[in-house]
């Protein structure tokens, strides 16, 4: 079952594997204490926004189609060509934000409850 702990743990990994294999690194986002904390925050995110109050807490956030959006959005950030180095920053935390983000859903993708695939708005 996956708990706070390990969307937390899971997140900062997510975060540190992006920060060593993307090959547009940025020194500040991709540092090896940026990219895991803002990797865990991302990784708990959706059970800030949807808080694990009862069982069946996941709705519009934990979703599908949500998971759907992010992985587009995401494709979007890795190909983006930057051109100045506020954008690069932008396009580090976009990917590190956006991993870390669908490693919670894959996470509770593997409960017996899963994934709704639209849930409530």
């Amino acid at each position: 079952m996956s708990s706070g702990k390990t969307h937390l743990a899971v997140g900062a990994v997510t975060g540190l594997v992006i920060a060593l294999v993307d090959n547009k690194k940025h020194k500040l986002i991709h540092n090896p204490i940026v990219a895991p904390s803002l990797g865990a925050f991302f990784g708990k995110l959706p059970d800030i926004i949807e808080p694990a109050y009862h069982p069946n807490h996941r709705q519009f956030f934990h979703s599908t189609v949500t998971f759907s959006t992010i992985s587009l959005g995401l494709y979007k950030a890795y190909t983006w060509e930057p051109e100045t180095g506020f954008e690069e920053i932008i396009r580090g935390i976009m990917l590190i934000a956006g991993c870390s983000y669908l490693s919670h859903l894959v996470c509770d993708s593997t409960t017996p409850k899963g994934l709704p695939l639209i849930g409530k708005l």
